[in-house]
């Protein structure tokens, strides 16, 4: 009875795939399609992966925020700042070393001025530290609304954070130097963030609200001593 059944079931399923075959091929088509478009973004998002992996594991790029973004047959965008055009043309080789990297659309930017510390004098577990409030602040600003899919880095050297890219007014900015000096166990924000079609932003560091500075002071701690 249970292989009647099965055979019965089999029959209903080949009759299936025959009807659709025959008189409905474009729905067939379409199923075909989606199929392949998910496969498509699968293998861009591996190969964006594999070229982020390699950029890190690069000692002179890895204090660089590069974004990558990987395209149809193999194409990859490289966006972000860098100190200099022989970083940019690194970026740009170690890229196309990458398997499945078929073509690389270089659209770093160098920036001289770019103030990104180096690794010198900091210790393994401060590394491991920078990268979790890296973490921790993208973390932050993807739970906001303003903030969730814009293109802002984030770079941390001992609790110093460095946010760059680019934003589409000038309150997202604000939000966002807002949103990261709010952040548990951030010292103090860099801003370099760029609106589009403004003038780059300055670069001095803004103190966290509430945070001691380098000599143990805090921001009352002068009135206190007056009072």
């Amino acid at each position: 009875m249970r292989q009647l059944l099965g055979f019965v079931v089999l029959v209903a399923m080949a009759g299936v795939a025959y009807y659709y075959w025959r008189y409905r091929p474009a729905e067939v088509q379409s199923a075909r399609e989606a199929l392949g478009s998910v496969g498509d973004k699968l293998h861009a998002t591996k190969t964006a992966t594999s070229v982020k992996a390699a950029l890190e594991l690069d000692r002179d790029l890895s204090p660089y925020p590069i974004d990558v973004v990987s395209g149809e047959e193999g194409t990859v965008v490289l966006r972000g700042e860098v100190p200099s055009e022989d970083l940019r043309a690194a970026a740009e080789e170690r890229t196309a070393a990458v398997p499945d990297v078929r073509q690389v659309v270089n659209e770093l930017r160098a920036n001289p001025a770019l103030a990104v510390p180096g690794d010198s004098g900091r210790t393994l577990g401060e590394s491991f530290d920078d990268r979790a409030l890296e973490a921790k602040v993208k973390m932050a600003f993807s739970l906001n609304r303003e903030l969730k899919g814009t293109d802002i880095d984030v770079r941390s050297y001992r609790r110093q954070v460095t946010l760059t890219g680019q934003v589409d007014a000038p309150a997202q900015r604000q939000l966002a130097v807002e949103i990261a000096g709010r952040t548990a166990d951030v010292a103090g924000v860099t801003d370099q963030i760029g609106v589009l079609g403004s003038e780059p932003p300055a670069t001095a560091p803004t103190a966290r609200p509430g945070a001691r500075n380098d000599a143990g002071a805090g921001p009352n701690d002068s009135l206190l001593d007056t009072l």
